[in-house]
């Protein structure tokens, strides 16, 4: 096997902002379910389910202004954003996650169809926020029932959307765990593996 080095590959902001959102979503998620399903009483009463809710609503809007504001001030933008040029980037990935033949490809921090999806996520997160605020104050934010017709269509679309998160955090999770569960442990230290620039073959 080739020979590796070890390089920090996830900064403080990164780890932090990843976990601090995992469990906001959590919260998020399980609160909206309990709301949408009463019966799904995980928080207990219906009053402290709507009081997580927009809890977690307002420290997951807090959190992406805070992951946007260092994405541009620390420079991430320059490695994470996608570019035209990545469009050809996808299809070996792709081939390479459904084992249907090729390699890994290689790449810096993010491969082509990572940048994407995180920037749809991005677009996505704001989307959900600005339907679950609209349902909580529907006279300032009355421009979104305008979009997206009455408040239960906003529901709707709310719902949906949660049902995107949920899905889209199965396939990172499976695809972390069949790739390299190392991976999970650079998102606590920071630190991961990748092969050594002409490195020699091990054993």
């Amino acid at each position: 096997m080739m020979a590796e080095e070890r390089y920090y590959k996830h900064d403080g902001v990164e780890r932090f902002t990843h976990w601090a959102h995992m469990s906001d979503t959590v919260v998020l998620i399980l609160s909206g379910l309990q709301i949408h399903y009463p019966g799904f009483a995980v928080f207990g009463t219906m009053q402290t389910a709507r009081f997580l809710h927009l809890v977690s609503g307002y420290v997951f809007f807090l959190l992406g202004v805070l992951h946007v504001y260092f994405f541009f001030a620390l420079g991430k933008r320059k490695i994470a954003m996608p570019h035209l040029e990545d469009f050809s980037g996808i299809g070996p990935v792709l081939k390479y996650y459904l084992v249907v033949g090729g390699k890994k490809p290689d790449y810096a921090k993010y491969n082509a169809l990572q940048k994407f999806a995180y920037a749809a996520l991005f677009l996505v997160s704001f989307l959900q926020s600005a339907l679950g605020f609209a349902l909580y104050w529907p006279v300032q934010l009355a421009a979104v029932f305008a979009l997206f017709g009455d408040a239960v269509h906003v529901r709707i679309w709310h719902t949906t959307l949660m049902w995107v998160f949920l899905s889209f955090t199965a396939v990172h999770v499976y695809l972390v765990a069949t790739e390299d569960p190392r991976l999970v442990k650079a998102m606590v230290d920071g630190y991961y593996y990748r092969q050594e620039p002409g490195g020699k073959a091990q054993g």
